[in-house]
């Protein structure tokens, strides 16, 4: 057993193993409790525990990052395929529909292979599909190309779905938060980092360089992956061996992990698979229909959805000419202007790491020790006041064409609120659902994607409607509105829980118990 400063119990109630002193801070419950077996996950030394998050998270970035790399390159495709620019940022609504696809059906193929097996290949995935893209040169291969960049957004979905999970069965809850962080905000950087590097590279060179590189990150990750990574799926039922165990040669662990896959936990036939599928489907389904699901991918599906529109727009406000309100951007200054959404992430990434933690167990504390998950939602405070700001200032500054430098300060507030807020409420809702984390993950990437899918289509035909300012004015003021649903949840989210048309569930694997069960 690790040598740890906390009491093992599975009561939701913190308790002190020794009077408080001076030199002594309060113990912290290790929810779940871990068992006596050195391969259990949670008894893992701290430095494995973080090179796998970190390979995960670099999993998260390098998939979005491929995933969204195009997102500068349309423009400059359009000639090439007879297509109009709008056309071709089809290939973008793809890629999202994808990781929407993807995300529905990486669960029941996780619980077949195990989460490092479909990691590995659908990092191979995405390396091919790069390639893919990268030789659609020809007039031709228009429909080629919205193809691979489909098959793109399904081979990036696995990282973030099954890296939640994974968070879930190596840390304690105490620690969950900031590790959570830590999964989300690459992610979310890789969404912005691909845009960026592509539009720095299609400013001087062809276009399909902008997929090369990605190539080369993705080969690195596969290496990481199959050197460092070790399944996390684990047994707690003293009665099962365990099919993998730490003390075997490392080439064995790796055979069992990544060319068997089904070795790496229960054997579940192809039959059995298709059954798990469809029960996946319904799992994910009466998730996101629970009360507390609606109500908080409400949130990110306004939050996160205003926030990536918009950045999605911002290309084109920036680049147009001055005389149609824009600020005569070349390809080169738009991706340097990208920079402000990296600086707004890096202080979401900074926000998550001192607070997602301290703050509800600082609350807790306070609480005579008793755990609540609405604690989680009170990290949420800073980011809902400072994101109807940041979409004022963006609307501000294109509606009165002010200095791009407010333009930017904007970006930085929407990215810096709108992603802080992304893990706040994942980790939560992954608490509520403990033992189906991806499920919850995966359902909730629809709610927040389907905003995002939906942007081209709908954004030009408001905006030519109500004008700019009023477009993103009216976005400031839906996120005000939206914030109503964390404060109801902090106030009634227990009833709210209970509150579920699907209580039949509710007691046996979806209910709050299972947090004390996991």
């Amino acid at each position: 057993m690790p040598a740890t400063p906390y009491k093992h119990t599975t009561n939701a109630k913190i308790e002190n193993v020794e009077p408080k002193s001076h030199s002594q801070s309060d113990a912290t419950v290790l929810v779940p409790e871990p068992s006596d077996d050195p391969n259990d996950p949670l008894n893992w030394p701290t430095s494995k525990k973080y090179v796998t998050l970190a390979i995960w998270s670099l999993a998260s970035f390098s998939s979005q990052a491929s995933a969204m790399a195009n997102l500068q390159g349309y423009v400059l495709q359009a000639p090439l395929y007879g297509k109009t620019p709008v056309q071709v940022s089809y290939s973008i609504s793809a890629a999202l529909a994808g990781l929407i696809a993807g995300a529905l059906i990486v669960v029941p193929l996780g619980r077949k292979f195990g989460s490092c097996f479909c990691l590995l290949w659908s990092t191979i995935g995405v390396l091919v599909t790069a390639i893919w893209s990268a030789l659609m040169t020809s007039s031709k291969d228009y429909n080629a190309f919205i193809v691979s960049r489909l098959f793109a957004g399904i081979f990036a979905s696995p990282p973030l779905i099954l890296g939640s999970a994974t968070v879930l069965r190596i840390f304690f809850r105490n620690q969950r938060g900031k590790c959570l962080h830590i999964l989300h905000v690459p992610y979310l950087l890789g969404a912005v980092a691909g845009p960026t590097f592509g539009g720095f590279i299609v400013a001087k060179h062809p276009w399909p360089i902008q997929f090369w590189w990605t190539v080369a990150m993705n080969g690195l990750l596969i290496v990481l992956i199959l050197l460092f990574l070790d399944n996390t799926e684990y047994s707690r039922n003293s009665q099962s061996s365990q099919p993998i165990s730490l003390s075997e040669p490392l080439l064995t662990r790796r055979m069992k992990t990544y060319l068997y896959g089904s070795a790496a936990i229960e054997h579940v036939s192809f039959s059995q698979c298709i059954m798990i599928e469809l029960r996946t489907v319904g799992d994910e389904i009466l998730i996101g229909l629970c009360p507390i699901s609606i109500l908080a991918g409400l949130v990110l599906l306004v939050d996160f959805g205003f926030a990536t529109m918009s950045y999605v727009l911002n290309i084109l406000f920036v680049e147009q000419p001055v005389s149609e309100g824009g600020y005569a951007f070349n390809s080169n200054q738009t991706a340097a202007f990208t920079i402000s959404q990296w600086i707004g992430l890096g202080i979401a990434e900074t926000y998550g790491h001192f607070v997602s933690d301290r703050l509800p167990l600082w609350l807790c504390r306070r609480n005579n020790n008793i755990w609540k998950q609405e604690y989680r939602l009170y990290c949420t405070a800073a980011p809902v006041i400072i994101l109807p700001i940041g979409l004022g200032l963006f609307a501000s500054a294109l509606q009165y064409h002010l200095h791009w430098v407010v333009l930017a300060l904007g970006s930085v507030l929407i990215f810096a609120a709108g992603m802080s807020v992304v893990p706040i409420v994942m980790t939560y809702l992954c608490e509520c659902f403990p033992n189906h984390a991806s499920e919850t993950s995966a359902i909730m990437s629809v709610y927040r994607l389907g905003f995002g899918l939906s942007t081209t289509f709908f954004a030009t035909p408001w905006i030519n409607k109500v004008g700019i300012g009023w477009t993103f004015g009216m976005a400031a003021i839906f996120t005000v509105s939206i914030s109503v649903n964390l404060a109801f949840l902090i106030w009634k989210g227990p009833q709210a829980m209970k509150w579920s048309p699907f209580k039949r569930n509710a007691d046996s694997h979806f209910g709050r118990n299972d947090l004390e069960e996991a």
